[in-house]
């Protein structure tokens, strides 16, 4: 049986997470739990989980767990330096990182330094931190599980292939909400109107940068550390039927793709059981799929996708910048205090304020996000963001 932490329990990553592991009881066990303010939700996992040792990130929060008994008795702190205690000492097999923003970097490397594999969801830890994320998973002999849709079918296309052998990836984007919408009209749409997403389920953070595409950006990150492909070897395309999660060309001109309805669960299982399989009641025909499509991406429509790949090519501590300043910028417009059309703006503002410099230490990353949040909270009327989960 798989001893499982899971960082950022009660978010949508984390509550598929759960339902997986309910759904095949005698394969895992939960052995943390992590939250930052949903204690209704967490005590009721704590119910189900009862081995669970339990982190709660919101200060606020410690007087009502305090006054819990049942609560009490297991948290192991209020702060987010205590998510690093929970992923390295809980005696897991596997951390989950279902975290969202530059919080779940310390944690993973917590995680990965104990030698215990981690499955991360948690796509600002990979982009900040990709380059000394590899490096303690290399020291350690740990392994990296991705969990996001894309990057799980990547990892099985490529199952039994060298990376020599791979001419290009090709990450599938739905498109969002607005993919229809009229480019003009982009401006000023509702918060509402951004997280009413086609296709998939997901978290309040990652629908707004399913709209501006930035999602793909930090894939495209993400897949360069995890599978040690170049920039120039990496490409996206619109696929908003949500089916095919990704496509591997090897250089002989073959293609393989993984496909599969968008339900979390799915890549979750895989991670979870990864290296083997578990039986799941996620199967479906090739007939309830008839018809799949597939266009370029209109950078102009999608500018923080542009600021992305732009990012991510200067390399160092930009996407550290960039990841951060969309997490002030997102949290901005998800709270009413910044228009949906200036996202993109306030990215690129900091940007070009914050130089890029190395990104081989956790102390470079570090400071590189708070150097942006700092700048951010000085020059631009938006919130500084915490990690939102």
């Amino acid at each position: 049986m798989k001893r499982v932490v899971v960082l950022g329990s009660t978010g949508s990553i984390g509550r598929n997470v759960l339902d997986v592991v309910r759904s095949h009881p005698d394969a895992f066990d939960v052995v943390g739990l992590a939250a930052h303010r949903n204690l209704d939700l967490l005590r009721a996992q704590c119910e189900e989980h009862p081995r669970a040792r339990v982190v709660v990130t919101d200060e606020s929060c410690r007087a009502a767990v305090e006054a819990e008994p049942s609560l009490r008795a297991r948290c192991i702190g209020f702060s987010e330096a205590a998510l690093s205690e929970l992923a390295s000492g809980s005696g897991a097999d596997l951390v989950v990182n279902a975290l969202v923003g530059f919080v779940g970097l310390a944690p993973t490397l917590a995680a990965l330094t104990a030698g215990i594999p981690a499955a991360v969801a948690n796509k600002e830890s990979i982009v900040a931190g990709g380059e000394i994320m590899l490096r303690a998973a290399s020291v350690s002999g740990a392994a990296v599980v991705p969990i996001d849709s894309e990057h799980v079918a990547i990892a099985q296309c490529l199952a039994g292939s060298q990376i020599e052998d791979v001419d290009r990836v090709i990450l599938t984007a739905s498109g969002g909400s607005l993919r229809d919408r009229n480019a003009a009209d982009l401006g000023q749409v509702t918060v509402e109107e951004v997280l009413a997403h086609p296709t998939w389920n997901m978290g309040a953070k990652i629908t707004v940068d399913s709209a501006t595409l930035m999602n793909k950006g930090l894939e495209i990150i993400e897949a360069h550390w995890l599978f040690g492909l170049p920039y120039s070897r990496i490409e996206v395309v619109i696929h908003p039927q949500s089916i095919v999660h990704s496509v591997v060309q090897f250089v002989d001109g073959s293609m393989l793709a993984q496909m599969g309805k968008p339900d979390m669960r799915l890549p979750i299982l895989y991670a979870l059981s990864y290296p083997d399989r578990l039986k799941s009641d996620f199967g479906s025909s090739l007939l309830e799929f008839p018809s799949l499509t597939f266009a370029p991406v209109d950078e102009k429509r999608y500018p923080c996708f542009r600021l992305a790949v732009a990012a991510a090519r200067t390399g160092g501590t930009a996407p550290t910048v960039l990841s951060a300043a969309n997490e002030v910028a997102v949290a901005a417009f998800l709270q009413g205090r910044l228009a949906f059309g200036a996202i993109a703006g306030v990215i690129s503002a900091a940007l070009d304020a914050i130089p890029a410099h190395n990104a081989s230490s956790l102390e470079d990353v570090m400071e590189a996000d708070r150097a942006t949040r700092r700048w951010l909270h000085q020059h631009h009327a938006t919130p500084t963001a915490g990690s939102g989960r």
